[in-house]
C-alpha cells in the first residue's frame, strides 16, 4: 500500500497566539487520522500549552537549532547548518508547510525540497522584497485562510495565478450553547484586542447612538488592550459608563456570546475574522465592514449585515489620537483591488441594530440561519480533509 505524504510543518509555538491555537488542533486531528506529520518549532521553547496540548505527540517535535534541546550557537559557522541537513536527511520529508513566515527563517531550506505557504494574515505586513520574491518562487502550493488572503497574495506580492492554490476558511465545531434573544436588554458584543486597528471605539460609537433612541441596550467587551483606559474615559464622557461593560480577559467565551443579542466587528483589517465566526456559531447576528475576509462568512440580510467603509480612519482621532493607527492597505471584495482602509459608519450600523431590536424573531431566525452555514459551510472535518487531499495532490502531482 502506497505511504501517505510524509509532512513537515515549520511553525512558531513560542505564543499562544491564533495561529498556534490553530495549529495545535489541526495537528492532533491530522495524526489521530494517520497522517505522517512532523513539526519543526522554529524555537526551542514550546507554549506550556502547547506542550501540554501535544504530550503524546512530542515524539514528532523535532528541534531545528540542535539535538536533545541543546542550541547550537550562531557564533559557530557551519555547525547549525550541519546539525539541520542532517535532520532533513534523516526525516526525509515529501513537503515542507511553512506556517504565515515569509523572511528571516530560523533554519536553511533545502533547495530541493517542495515548499507550501499557509497563509493566515502576514501578507498584509510584507512588501515585495527580493528575498520574498525569492521565497515566493520556491512555493508548489499555497493555503489561504480566506479568498482575501489569496488576492492579496496576488495582487499584492505577485503571485502568480498559475501557483497552486486551496482556500481553506478556518472552521469549528457547533458549539452547543446558543444565543436565545430572549432578554428584555439588547446586548451587543465585540470582542478582540483593544487596539486601533480593531476599531473598539465604533461600537462605543455606535451605542452612543442608540441610547439616544431606546434605554434598554448594552455593549458588552471581551478583551483588553491598550486603548481600555480610552475607551472608558469617552464611555463616561458620554454618559454610556452605565451600560457599557469592559469584561477584560474573558475565559469562557461560549457563555459571553450566549448572552448577545448581536455582534459587531467594525475592525478595518481582519484577514478572516475569528471572533465573527464564533459569534455567528452561538446562533449571534453580525456587523462587519465589507473588507478583507470578513464578507467570505457574512451573508447580508441572512446572517447579518455587511457595510461598506466610508468614512476615513483619521475622523476617529477627534476622540483620542490613540484611536488612529498607521495608514494600511486592505483587500477590498468590491473593487477586487487593495485599497487604503477605511473605517463603517456607526450610523449605519445603529440603524440595522434598531430593526434588529424591534424584531427579536427576526433575528432569532437569523441567529439560527448562522448556525446552519457554520454547520454546513465549515465544518472542521472538511476542512482538516480538505488540506490533507490538497498537499497530497501536490506530492502526487510533483
Amino acid at each position: 500500500m502506497k505511504r501517505k505524504p510524509r509532512t513537515g510543518h515549520l511553525v512558531s509555538l513560542k505564543n499562544l497566539g491564533g495561529v498556534e491555537r490553530h495549529f495545535s488542533r489541526f495537528l492532533s486531528t491530522m495524526l489521530e487520522a494517520g497522517h505522517d506529520y512532523h513539526v519543526l518549532p522554529m524555537t526551542t521553547k514550546l507554549h506550556p500549552i502547547v506542550q501540554k496540548e501535544q504530550g503524546q505527540h512530542l515524539v514528532r517535535f523535532h528541534s531545528i537549532k540542535g539535538p536533545w534541546g541543546f542550541s547550537f550557537p550562531r557564533q559557530i559557522p557551519g555547525l547549525r547548518d550541519a546539525y539541520q541537513r542532517a535532520l532533513f536527511k534523516k526525516l526525509e520529508l515529501d513537503q515542507l508547510v511553512v506556517w504565515n513566515k515569509y523572511r528571516n527563517f530560523p533554519i536553511v531550506l533545502p533547495p530541493d525540497l517542495p515548499i507550501v505557504h499557509f497563509e493566515r494574515g502576514s501578507a498584509w505586513f510584507v512588501e515585495p522584497s527580493p528575498e520574498v520574491k525569492d521565497y515566493l518562487s520556491r512555493w508548489s502550493g499555497v493555503i489561504c485562510n480566506s479568498h482575501a488572503s489569496l488576492r492579496m497574495l496576488q495582487l499584492k506580492l505577485g503571485l502568480p495565478s498559475e501557483c497552486p492554490a486551496l482556500v481553506a476558511r478556518n472552521a469549528m465545531a457547533l458549539p452547543e450553547l446558543t444565543a436565545t434573544h430572549d432578554s428584555k436588554v439588547f446586548r451587543l458584543g465585540f470582542a478582540g484586542r483593544l487596539t486601533a486597528l480593531k476599531a473598539p471605539v465604533v461600537a462605543l460609537e455606535v451605542i452612543k447612538v442608540l441610547r439616544g433612541t431606546a434605554s434598554d441596550v448594552e455593549l458588552h467587551i471581551a478583551g483588553d488592550g491598550p486603548l481600555r483606559q480610552s475607551l472608558e474615559r469617552l464611555a463616561e464622557q458620554w454618559g454610556v459608563n452605565g451600560i457599557v461593560h469592559f469584561h477584560g480577559a474573558v475565559q469562557d467565551m461560549s457563555a459571553f456570546y450566549q448572552r448577545l443579542d448581536a455582534f459587531i466587528c467594525p475592525s478595518w483589517r481582519e484577514p478572516f475574522g475569528n471572533v465573527v465566526q464564533e459569534a455567528l456559531a452561538h446562533g449571534v447576528p453580525a456587523i462587519v465592514g465589507d473588507v478583507d475576509g470578513l464578507p467570505e462568512q457574512v451573508a447580508h440580510g441572512k446572517n447579518g449585515a455587511v457595510l461598506t467603509p466610508e468614512r476615513s480612519i483619521s475622523e476617529l482621532g477627534q476622540y483620542d489620537a490613540a484611536f488612529v493607527g498607521p495608514e494600511v492597505c486592505v483587500y477590498s471584495p468590491q473593487q477586487d483591488a487593495i485599497v487604503v482602509a477605511k473605517v463603517i459608519s456607526a450610523t449605519a450600523a445603529a440603524e440595522i441594530i434598531e430593526s434588529w431590536m424591534k424584531e427579536p424573531q427576526k433575528r432569532s431566525e437569523m441567529g439560527k440561519v448562522a448556525r446552519e452555514i457554520i454547520q454546513n459551510d465549515f465544518d472542521y472535518h472538511h476542512y482538516c480533509q480538505s488540506i490533507a487531499d490538497f498537499l497530497g495532490r501536490l506530492v502526487t502531482d510533483s
